[in-house]
């Protein structure tokens, strides 16, 4: 068995189950395990399908870690990889490479996907409707954000979007909102340990429930950079390290944003049962 790391119209198995049939092949090889989150990435309308009659869904390498592409982690036995092969195209099409997602629980997983370079690099194909509503209903119907999808459709560009995760200072009502990139999106829940360390709280590792708030960023790279000065994360050694981890919001939806991590000495900090610092 492989690990397959699905995007695109594979996130809908009835689309995947009417393809297995008309090419005589078995659906069932394909075993969907979790939802999951490919960083480095961004998804766009950049391949053009004669089968789809229009645009499909592509990744492309962005260099920046803060963003990436939403999809579900699935199992597959050698039958079906075989088969995912021949519906991509593999390799004159799409052809497979090798990545690190991150799953739902936080958990890094080697896997591998599909990616197009047939095409040159902002090439955009508008997709039919039928095939762009398997897309964004596969990830609304495992509750993830529909927005980057929505964004390829209109050839815009998230290649710099992403979210960041706070349960400081940066919150709303505390002493650096106002320096906090982005919009407001939601509340939602960390898994972690929270400390009290007077002027500001240290999130670490941890099954704690931690409460944070959510934004919305379409300058990832440049904010990141910003924030790593304001929470000391470029000093030698760091007071804080960035990390994508999974949160759980209160609009239902599983998001992955950056999160910064406390670094120093906890033993002798007083821990934040109730996971709120205000």
């Amino acid at each position: 068995m492989r690990l397959y790391f699905g995007y695109g119209s594979n996130l809908d198995f009835d689309d995947w189950s009417k393809w297995c049939r008309k090419n005589n092949a078995s659906p069932d090889g394909l075993s969907e395990l979790k939802r999951a989150f490919l960083p480095g990435y961004s998804i766009n309308y950049s391949h053009y399908s004669s089968g789809r009659k229009g645009g499909a869904a592509n990744i492309i390498a962005t260099g920046n870690l803060s963003v990436g592409v939403y999809g579900v982690l699935f199992e597959v036995n050698q039958e079906s990889q075989s088969s995912l092969d021949d519906k991509e195209g593999h390799p004159n099409h799409y052809h497979q490479i090798e990545v690190s997602v991150i799953g739902e629980t936080g958990e890094t997983i080697s896997a591998v996907t599909y990616i197009s370079t047939k095409y040159e690099l902002g090439s955009f194909f508008p997709p039919t409707d039928n095939y762009h509503q398997l897309v964004d209903s596969g990830l609304h119907r495992r509750h993830m954000p529909t927005r980057f999808i929505q964004a390829a459709r209109e050839n815009f560009d998230t290649s710099d979007s992403g979210y960041i995760i706070a349960y400081g200072t940066l919150k709303r009502g505390q002493s650096r909102e106002q320096i906090m990139p982005g919009e407001y999106v939601c509340d939602g829940i960390v898994n972690g340990k929270l400390y009290d360390l007077g002027p500001f709280p240290g999130l670490v590792a941890g099954d704690m429930a931690v409460t944070c708030e959510v934004y919305f960023c379409d300058t990832m790279n440049s904010s990141i950079e910003y924030l790593d000065q304001i929470e000391g994360a470029n000093l030698v050694p760091p007071l804080y390290e960035k990390k994508i981890i999974p949160v759980k919001c209160d609009d239902g939806k599983l998001r992955f944003g950056i999160c910064y991590f406390y670094c120093g000495d906890t033993a002798e900090q007083d821990i934040i049962e109730n996971g709120v610092w205000q």
